[in-house]
């Protein structure tokens, strides 16, 4: 934005204007706030309006460029109440900016329901809707609004809508709103809480099976600045959820749901874990119908690295490891993925599926569940190049999926 400042000038009007050669030729003004904050293009001589949104972050920039620089200058043009409350949303916030410079039904909307005016602006860009069909929008009900842009509305939806608490205002949290709109669980969870963090809908839509777990609305997302740094933290949870609720099934719990659904942190939910694994590698009664040798091998092992080829010898991997692997035994006989074990450079479990018709490895898992070594994975890694033949191209999730 610095290199921007340097081609910019605001004028006696209140204007922004931007003259760039290089590595683009542009010519284009924002209006001042008095004006409508319209977007123009020089063209032929003369101003021409622009609907293009060059999405320039004006007021993120405005907070960190020293006082003299033009863009400081025009940022300074807007309302100071209007520039603290529209700064959260960088998604289409100039077009944002436009409809509350020269729209008072968009700005009453914006001050009730900032959230609701947000998302409709987006939506009607998107849609690519006349600027006469947004108006008309606009002074509708906000339940109206809502109906149209989510195809739900109601009072309790608009209510929570505004209570959520965005973090960066971009397009991916756009997107989880508008999850959010379409999932009626998700707001009967949130119904009562006077403040939604959006990183707490990101957990709902990137792990919808925690949904019904006492942890994930205990969570403390007050740390957390990225989804991605969230799904990191969360992953591991949601595996042992996972392969808790398959043991259940083995064991045939028919209540295991509802004891998962009441952990009230991590350490519950891998203590509830561990004591089923204890049980499932203990029931050997679970052994049922039909032979209990698996299909044949998919790969073959070499001298440190065997396929488990019976049920009897997966169930025994359990109880030496303290995992809950005896939980796979339907997906081996199934195909599904087949279970190797590892004696060098240390004792592992290893999952193979396929992806996209190649051999994937979807968990390393030492005793206990600890997280192998970058020696066991490269072994692993060789072992699996060496037996398919792949050319020194391991598979896409070989030491991305490692447990």
């Amino acid at each position: 934005m610095s290199q921007l400042s340097q081609h910019a000038v605001v004028t006696q009007e209140g204007d922004f204007v931007v003259q760039l050669t290089s590595p683009i030729q542009a010519h284009f003004r924002y209006r001042s706030w008095a004006a409508g904050f319209g977007c123009e293009r020089w063209e032929a001589g003369h101003w021409c309006p622009e609907e293009l949104d060059f999405a320039l972050p004006l007021l993120a920039a405005a907070a960190t460029l020293p006082a003299d620089d033009p863009i400081v200058q025009f940022v300074a043009g807007i309302p100071a109440v209007i520039r603290e409350r529209v700064a959260p949303y960088t998604y289409k916030q100039t077009l944002l900016l436009r409809w509350l410079a020269r729209s008072q039904p968009a700005l009453e909307l914006f001050t009730h329901s900032a959230q609701l005016c947000w998302l409709l602006v987006c939506f009607s860009d998107e849609q690519q809707w006349s600027e006469e069909t947004t108006a008309a929008l606009l002074t509708r009900s906000r339940v109206e609004i809502l109906q149209v842009i989510a195809g739900v509305g109601h009072k309790a939806l608009v209510k929570a809508l505004g209570r959520v608490q965005l973090d960066k205002g971009d397009y991916q949290e756009l997107l989880v709103l508008r999850d959010f709109l379409g999932q009626p669980s998700w707001l009967e969870r949130v119904k009562h809480q006077s403040s939604i963090n959006i990183y707490a809908l990101c957990a709902y839509r990137k792990f919808p099976l925690l949904l019904n777990s006492a942890w994930i609305h205990q969570y403390d997302y007050s740390d957390v600045t990225s989804s991605t740094q969230l799904h990191m933290a969360l992953c591991e949870a949601y595996r042992y959820w996972q392969d808790a609720l398959n043991m259940a099934a083995l064991l045939e719990m028919a209540d295991g749901h509802i004891a998962l659904a009441r952990c009230a942190s991590f350490d519950d939910i891998k203590a509830l874990h561990d004591r089923w694994v204890d049980r499932l590698n203990q029931s050997s009664h679970l052994i049922r119908q039909g032979s209990t040798l698996f299909p044949a091998p998919p790969l073959a092992g070499n001298e440190h690295i065997f396929p488990i080829t019976s049920a009897e010898d997966l169930f025994e991997e359990g109880r030496l490891m303290h995992h809950c692997v005896g939980s796979y035994v339907r997906s081996v006989q199934a195909g599904e993925c087949y279970i190797y074990r590892v004696l060098s450079p240390e004792r592992a479990t290893i999952e193979v599926r396929w992806l996209n018709g190649k051999p994937d490895i979807a968990q390393v898992s030492l005793a206990y569940n600890d997280r192998p070594s970058e020696q066991t994975r490269l072994a692993i890694r060789n072992w699996l190049i060496q037996v398919t033949d792949m050319d020194g191209a391991p598979a896409s999730g070989l030491l991305l999926n490692s447990a």
